[in-house]
């Protein structure tokens, strides 16, 4: 049994994504992004980790299929994007 140490919880651990936006994204023949639009300019991406799927609510009638990717931009922070499987749209989502 854990006892009860009487510190707060670290909230930092937990956090909400934000609403995700949608992305202009191009991607090579795997389907893995290589570019994509920030503002106006279009900049080449470099993968920060593996891709990882997310298929959820299997059993209800809109279950949701994505393909997550972790990518750096030139000359700007890391940002995790997504392949939406089903309407095969891109979005940006952070926390």
């Amino acid at each position: 049994m854990v006892s009860n140490t009487r510190r707060t919880t670290d909230t930092r651990r937990i956090r909400r994504l934000k609403s995700p936006q949608g992305i202009e994204v191009q991607a090579n023949d795997d389907g893995v992004p290589i570019r994509l639009r920030l503002g106006v300019a279009w900049c080449d991406v470099t993968l920060a980790r593996r891709p990882w799927r997310i298929d959820q609510y299997w059993w209800r009638s809109d279950p949701v299929n994505r393909v997550y990717f972790r990518v750096i931009p030139e000359d700007s922070p890391a940002l995790t994007i997504y392949k939406d499987l089903k309407t095969g749209e891109w979005s940006r989502q952070e926390y």
